[in-house]
């Protein structure tokens, strides 16, 4: 058993502990994501560093606890001030943060160990799960077949093997640790298609190298017949970073933690299209009720666009195929979600005032 991670050794902090997150950067090694202690709100940090972004802020699972204490009160329950789902200190339970990644998109359900070496297997596939023992949140997150335990009170992460995740799951469930896997559609970070910075990040928590970025797609066969073509090579371009629009800092957090103040990302090149000839005009109504909708367009450049709630999410595609003379992708909210059914309503699709990202179909 020597060999299996120990996840009680650094559950608290006692490895390269004692971080402070009012004066340590947010930047890990390689640029990986790492918020640091600020005093009792560890379940606020958990939540950023499992999404590997500073998304969500004090005031946001303020609010989310408030309505939580609001909606049991109303059921009848009764507590004193700083008994309910949160404390004054910024400690948040497991309701919140539920709640909070719900909101999201993400679901965040309790483990239970029952057969350990089948829940080892199933562990493995996972992208992250959340920890709490003692009053303390910490997060577990997986880029590509690297795992990394980011706890808000160390310096910086610590690096394990896929293989080591399963038995340091079921047994800091068995050490009474709650722990909980967090599912849905992850927000892409900055390591993801960084093979040097992924290994940077590696080796910076202790890890080693080499590390080995595995993509999915075609490939070719090793000493096959000539009937076996390699697929053919896939073209990048470098295009505004999407989440600081090009700009390099993102308010808040300084560097933006994706594109590490660079200002652009590699996406794969589109394939042509064909251009649009003709694009029904959008009228907006000044009698209706009306909204703005934010168009992030693919070259970084923002537009801000008037139109009446009852305007619908192909209304919305037909203005941007307009603006950019082709057929045109978008998505919104967070993590960013494909925007599919054109018949729904502004009012209906959650758009009032949002902002939408718009890429080349």
């Amino acid at each position: 058993m020597a060999n299996v991670f120990d996840v009680g050794k650094y559950s608290k902090g006692l490895e390269n502990g004692g971080a402070n997150g009012t004066t340590d950067s947010s930047q890990g090694p390689g640029g990986i994501y790492h918020e640091k202690q600020i005093p009792n709100l560890c379940g606020l940090h958990a939540v950023n560093n499992l999404l590997q972004f500073g998304y969500f802020t004090r005031d946001t699972f303020d609010n989310v606890a408030r309505e939580l204490d609001a909606e049991e009160r109303r059921m009848g329950m009764t507590f004193a001030p700083g008994d309910g789902n949160y404390r004054p200190d910024g400690f948040y339970n497991v309701t919140v943060l539920q709640r909070t990644l719900q909101r999201a998109g993400f679901d965040m359900s309790p483990v239970v160990s029952g057969d350990w070496k089948k829940d080892a297997i199933k562990h493995m596939s996972e992208v992250g799960f959340i920890f709490n023992k003692s009053e303390h949140w910490f997060c577990y997150r997986r880029i590509h077949d690297e795992w990394f335990m980011i706890n808000s009170t160390q310096y910086r992460p610590v690096h394990f093997k896929t293989h080591e995740l399963g038995s340091a799951v079921n047994f800091a469930v068995a050490d009474g640790f709650g722990v909980f896997v967090v599912r849905g559609e992850f927000p892409k970070c900055a390591l993801e298609n960084d093979n040097p910075k992924l290994e940077e990040a590696v080796k910076g928590s202790g890890g080693t190298g080499p590390v080995i970025i595995k993509f999915g797609g075609g490939g070719h066969t090793l000493g096959g017949s000539g009937a076996s073509k390699p697929a053919p090579a896939v073209e990048y371009v470098d295009v505004p970073c999407d989440m600081c629009a090009g700009v390099g800092q993102v308010e808040g957090l300084g560097v933006c933690p994706m594109c590490n103040g660079s200002k652009t990302q590699k996406v794969q090149k589109p394939k042509a299209a064909m251009v649009i000839e003709k694009v029904e005009e959008v009228v907006v109504d000044p009698a209706k009720p009306k909204t703005k909708v934010q168009l992030l367009l693919p070259d970084g450049s923002k537009k801000a666009e008037d139109f009446n709630c009852d305007h619908t999410v192909g209304n919305i595609r037909a203005v941007c195929m307009k603006a950019v003379g082709q057929a045109v992708k978008l998505k919104s909210g967070f993590p960013p979600k494909d925007l599919e059914d054109d018949t729904a309503t502004i009012e209906t699709a959650g758009l009032k005032g949002a902002q939408v990202r718009v890429t080349i179909a």
